[in-house]
């Protein structure tokens, strides 16, 4: 990496004092839009803390800083008025898939301890529910 500029400081100060106005020019310069804070601080020769730091305070001390507004124009209506509610209708039912006649309902359950319960045809529940309580 190769620096364009370099700043040699003389005397007992080590810090770089700068003027609000000097501030406030490189915070917008800093974050204008498709801008990198990082690139933009090297730049400038400054480090990006300092950016960020001198951006929140400007923010908390009402210092205008140049942001894009994110706000959007919105019109509010008054709500139509309705005299009668909405009439809904339920969905109709889905048909049941056609089964075959000659073959049976089948249900098969296999146990943890390996035992296998299998009911064809029509079964009542609660039956069910009884050989499946009792197997297991």
């Amino acid at each position: 990496m190769a620096y364009q500029r370099v700043e040699v400081l003389t005397g007992t100060e080590r810090r770089r004092n700068y003027t609000p106005a000097e501030k406030v020019r490189m915070v917008e310069e800093a974050f204008r839009p498709g801008v990198v804070v990082t690139e933009a601080a090297r730049r400038l020769g400054v480090h990006e803390s300092l950016l960020y730091r001198w951006r929140g305070l400007m923010k908390a001390s009402g210092t205008a800083v140049a942001e894009p507004s994110s706000f959007v124009a919105v019109t509010i209506t008054p709500e139509p008025t309705v005299t009668e509610p909405p009439v809904v209708e339920p969905p109709e039912p889905l048909p049941l898939p056609a089964t075959p006649a000659t073959r049976p309902a089948v249900l098969e359950v296999i146990l943890p301890s390996g035992a296998r319960l299998r009911l064809e045809g029509p079964v009542d529940p609660a039956l069910a529910a009884a050989v499946v309580g009792a197997l297991a």
